[in-house]
């Protein structure tokens, strides 16, 4: 008897081996052929081949313990629980392969340019959440579990639930109203009430990730930034009017001071990165103050991003303009404010 037990031990260890061997060797030239198949194609296949990578050997290890279980000549009673186990790991590996493959499929919808929706972590967060929710009961039910008497137990917890977690699915909640607004999403620039400003990284179930123009990035709770008072300078228009106040002598000639100013940002119109081409320069008086006044002069940046560099060109180039032509700066410390305080 023992000697036959140890038989039926070694078959149904070989067979589990070779079926996971199978398994591995079909993963292996399904990759292969998917990726070369993938390669300067749709990104779909791409991800596809990615989200079912270890499937096949999964699969083989699964079909490799359901042929060495019935090797084994199990009593009536251990072939029952090895049937539930059987059908619990079943549930299991396709619960975890399918939630990765619909959060590979949601994250490439999601970043194309023509979807209504964002690419955020909280939508492949929650996708992923639904499917391992419903793979769960399935686990349960499979061991005879009841449902029912669970949910009416999750029906009367979950006001303390509810209470234990209230900052939590405040966030998330939140979050999921950032997304359905459109107010904000990934790669959007905008700029706190705090003053931090940033290119959104992303929105989690948690926390939206901010990343400065330094290059650190700002952790806000979801439920704090949907109470703030947020600049979003991507939203309709992504254009940005640049403003510079130039000061100049008022004893000048005002219409050679509007003349060169003109000039002068037309040029950095036409020829500056970040500046929009062709687009149409302000240069106005915007107030007057013995021995000073000052003219605003606004360019058309493509972005908010780019007015830096827009403006470090224009105050250069109108800084040199002046000194050639002779236009005189008023004198020092005798801005339009401190005229008005002496």
């Amino acid at each position: 008897m023992f000697g036959l037990e140890l038989s039926a031990v070694g078959s149904a260890a070989l067979t589990l081996v070779v079926y996971t061997a199978a398994g591995l060797i079909v993963d292996q030239v399904l990759q292969s052929v998917l990726r070369s198949r993938s390669r300067g194609g749709s990104g779909a296949l791409r991800e596809f081949a990615t989200g079912i990578h270890w499937l096949p050997t999964s699969l083989g290890v699964l079909f490799g313990m359901w042929q060495a279980i019935d090797r084994l000549g199990l009593s009536a009673s251990w072939a029952v629980r090895a049937a539930q186990f059987e059908r619990a790991a079943a549930i299991v590996i396709v619960t975890a392969f399918s939630a990765r493959i619909l959060g590979k499929l949601i994250r490439m919808y999601t970043s194309r340019e023509d979807t209504p929706l964002p690419s955020t972590s909280i939508l492949i967060n929650l996708a992923r959440g639904v499917v391992w929710t419903l793979g769960g009961l399935s686990v349960l039910a499979t061991f005879g579990v009841s449902i029912a008497p669970l949910l009416t137990a999750l029906g009367i917890g979950g006001l303390a639930v509810g209470l234990a977690l209230q900052p939590t699915l405040e966030n998330l909640f939140s979050g999921i109203q950032l997304l359905a607004s459109k107010q904000i999403k990934p790669g959007d620039y905008i700029r706190l009430d705090t003053g931090d400003e940033g290119t959104v990284l992303d929105i989690t179930w948690r926390e939206t990730s901010v990343q400065k123009p330094s290059n650190d990035v700002v952790i806000v709770p979801n439920s704090v930034l949907a109470r703030a008072t947020v600049t979003n300078f991507s939203t309709l228009d992504p254009e940005f009017v640049l403003l510079v106040p130039v000061t100049v002598a008022s004893a000048g000639d005002p219409d050679e001071v509007l003349r060169i100013a003109r000039e002068v940002a037309e040029g950095v119109v036409a020829d500056t990165e970040g500046a929009v081409r062709d687009s149409e320069v302000g240069v106005r008086f915007a107030e007057f103050a013995p021995p000073a006044a000052v003219v605003n002069v606004t360019v058309r940046c493509v972005s908010y991003q780019e007015r830096l560099g827009v403006r470090d060109e224009l105050i250069r180039r109108m800084a040199k303009r002046f000194a050639d032509e002779g236009v005189q700066a008023p004198p020092v410390a005798m801005t339009p404010g401190a005229a008005r305080q002496r």
